[in-house]
């Protein structure tokens, strides 16, 4: 056997190659995958609840997203409690099951709809009965609006918006915005997707396309580090910016995907930006400053369904900062393992 006459340099060089290597297998969905992902029917819970967030939540859904899918199925859901008399007249059952009717019989053919109201449970969290509704309706997203709180603590995310993120096993729309007018219905949206060398992240992407419509903007940032110099980008970088001009392609040119069926997402305006990191600023800063400059209407970040059965938080810290620090609409995209990976085998 001949000696290794490698110095150490080119070692290191090496190893550090084949981790690249394998993260870079290990960071994207099988292109079948998303295929199916992206031609699987959608179906969407809204819950509602009398409030502003929760109305704009339920108009985006209705007038904006299901007006341009007509396969897209809808199940507006609202838990009441008989105890709470001294709830204005908006935020009561009848009030609220006359208002999704009117305005869903206005928009929607019947059978693409369905309205729930369900007596809540005492000692039951509604974060906790939204997870069984997605389980027992197979829902794709869960549209919900997010009040905040008070004081200091008015972005921190509330226990129902995070049972549903930990334990939904769906990606989750957080409405925030309280402004019917303001929303992204008969304008082009602008969406901003937060990137990197993860599954989470594709999948990310994969949902930008799916709540997207055309005409949309769609902006895959990924947040360069504040020593990486644009002139010499890092593997990390090169290998982000060789995947999505894959993605890019495929979109544009039905002979760039192994299918050909990325090109009905064509008429969508994507683009990759590798935004700068300031000094002293966070990935989660820089990302939302970026949405910020760009009046991001949403923005996406992605996260593995399976953090709570491992003892994690529902989002990692990065995700749960952008979350938080956005002061518009989020989708945290769920990403599932088990079921997002690859293909299922057929029953």
């Amino acid at each position: 056997r001949k000696p290794d006459t490698r110095d150490h340099k080119s070692l290191v060089r090496e190893e550090d190659s084949f981790s690249m290597d394998a993260l870079a297998q290990t960071a994207w969905i099988d292109c079948d995958k998303i295929d199916e992902l992206l031609n699987v029917r959608i179906k969407v819970i809204v819950c509602v609840d009398g409030s502003s967030q929760a109305s704009c939540a339920f108009d985006w859904v209705l007038r904006g997203f299901a007006q341009n899918d007509r396969e897209t199925e809808l199940r507006i859901v609202h838990y009441y409690d008989e105890a709470k008399e001294y709830l204005p007249p908006k935020w009561r059952k009848a009030a609220i099951e006359m208002d999704c009717e009117t305005k869903c019989t206005s928009y929607l053919v019947t059978r693409r709809y369905n309205i729930s109201c369900k007596q809540r449970t005492p000692g039951i969290k509604i974060g906790t009965e939204l997870c069984k509704d997605i389980k027992e309706y197979g829902a794709s997203f869960l549209a919900m609006g997010f009040q905040g709180r008070k004081g200091k603590d008015k972005h921190l995310i509330g226990s129902n918006v995070l049972e549903v993120m930990q334990d939904g096993k769906c990606s989750c729309i957080i409405f925030k915005e309280s402004n019917p007018s303001l929303l992204p219905i008969g304008r082009p949206a602008k969406i901003v997707v937060s990137t990197g060398l993860n599954p989470a992240a594709t999948k990310a992407f994969v949902d930008a396309l799916r709540l997207s419509r055309p005409g949309d903007e769609i902006h895959v940032v990924y947040i360069r580090p504040y020593l990486e110099s644009a002139e010499r980008e890092s593997e990390v970088t090169e290998t982000i910016r060789s995947k999505y001009e894959g993605f890019f392609d495929g979109m544009k040119d039905a002979a760039s995907w192994p299918t050909g069926k990325m090109t009905k997402f064509g008429d969508r305006n994507v683009k990759l930006v590798f935004a700068p990191q300031g000094i002293n600023e966070g990935i989660a800063q820089a990302l939302v400053r970026y949405s910020r400059n760009h009046d991001a209407d949403f923005v996406m970040v992605g996260t593995n369904a399976l953090r709570g059965e491992k003892g994690k938080p529902p989002l990692g810290s990065v995700s749960l900062q952008i979350v938080m620090l956005f002061d518009g609409n989020c989708v945290v995209s769920s990403f599932n393992p088990d079921t997002d990976s690859t293909l299922q085998a057929k029953k």
